[in-house]
């Protein structure tokens, strides 16, 4: 295997073991936040989802290419489900 193999790998396993911590969470606690200041776990399933994407941007453009004028998809949108979450993902 050679290094590009082990990263896409390595960022599989990650997106793997989310994905199964993501799903364990009962639907009635993805509102729930540790403490006021803190994202809940829906609002933090968004954020990897969103930074996932915007890394994957980073990656894609020239380095003179500022993110901010990139349209990002994640920005309306809230979701009511993990998977709802992670059906809206699946193509980026």
């Amino acid at each position: 295997m050679n290094a590009m193999s082990f990263i896409l790998l390595n960022f599989e396993e990650v997106r793997r073991r989310s994905i199964e911590v993501w799903m364990s969470i009962p639907q009635d606690k993805l509102d729930w936040r540790p403490d006021p200041e803190a994202m809940s776990c829906r609002e933090m399933i968004h954020h990897v989802l969103e930074g996932e994407y915007l890394y994957h941007q980073m990656l894609e453009k020239p380095l003179n290419l500022s993110l901010t004028e990139e349209h990002n998809p994640y920005k309306p949108i809230t979701f009511s489900s993990v998977e709802e979450a992670l059906k809206f993902a699946q193509p980026y």
